[in-house]
């Protein structure tokens, strides 16, 4: 069956979670401009800034839980206002009375986009916590392996920093891209797939090819990684116009 056409379940969701992610970059973004350290230390290894990455982390998967919780608790309400095996002919009936203005897709259809949605932002952003920890011990022993004088000089550093930096986005990347092509399946959208192969190649070219640019800002020097932007852009802008399109596009989605 369907649901009201009005109803907008999964683009509000994701609207939501964009806005907290928003949120979060802007007050991790605050604090790496107010807090000193030293120059060519990456922000990770403030343990100041680290401390605070991971208590947003785990306030925005906590948060986007309770936002995904809520949809599918909404959708399981309407799903129970029909019992189970009468659903079916509810549907035809609706696709007969209401003809176009129908939702997009069935109340089933919605019931799995949700769930994949709720994979991505609460299942991969665990992972990504995961690797987050693992990245910066990585470049701990880089540091130290630069502070002990054993042939790697500050240049290298940056090279090899910049260089497997985007390794610790792929994972997020993937999994919201794989969310925005799954999304395009299921609605048939040829728009949504091209677009996610769009943002997979600039990735990639960023990743492989463009070195980490350094630019001044309030006096203080910032170095500035490709595929940091481009994921963080992808998980807030990105996601924020996701939402936008899916909501004026398709009706009850």
């Amino acid at each position: 069956m369907y649901i009201n056409a009005k109803k907008h379940l999964l683009s509000k969701a994701i609207m939501k979670v964009a806005f907290i992610k928003v949120i979060a970059a802007f007050l991790e973004a605050g604090l790496r401009i107010l807090v000193k350290r030293r120059s060519w230390a990456p922000d990770m290894m403030d343990i100041f800034l680290w401390h605070t990455q991971v208590a947003l982390s785990a306030i925005q998967i906590f948060v986007v839980a309770l936002i995904f919780w809520g949809a599918h608790r909404k959708l399981k309400h309407y799903m129970s206002l029909v019992p189970e095996e009468d659903r079916r002919q509810m549907e035809f009936l609706q696709e007969e009375a209401i003809g176009k203005n129908v939702s997009s897709l069935s109340i089933a259809s919605i019931n799995r986009l949700l769930q994949l949605w709720t994979v991505i932002f609460v299942g991969a952003e665990l992972v990504y916590s995961f690797i987050s920890i693992m990245y910066r011990r990585f470049i701990g022993l880089l540091m130290d392996a630069l502070s002990s004088g054993e042939g790697m000089t500050d240049g290298t550093f940056v090279i090899i920093y910049n260089m497997t930096h985007g390794f610790k986005y792929i994972e997020i990347m993937a999994a919201i891209l794989l969310g925005v092509v799954m999304t395009g399946i299921f609605l048939n959208d040829r728009f949504l797939k091209f677009m996610s192969l769009v943002i997979l190649v600039i990735f990639l070219v960023s990743f492989g090819f463009i070195e980490m640019q350094t630019v001044s800002f309030m006096g203080r020097e910032i170095g500035v990684v490709w595929t940091s932007i481009i994921c963080h852009a992808t998980e807030t802008g990105g996601l924020f116009l996701l939402a936008c399109y899916l909501a004026i596009r398709y009706k009850g989605l």
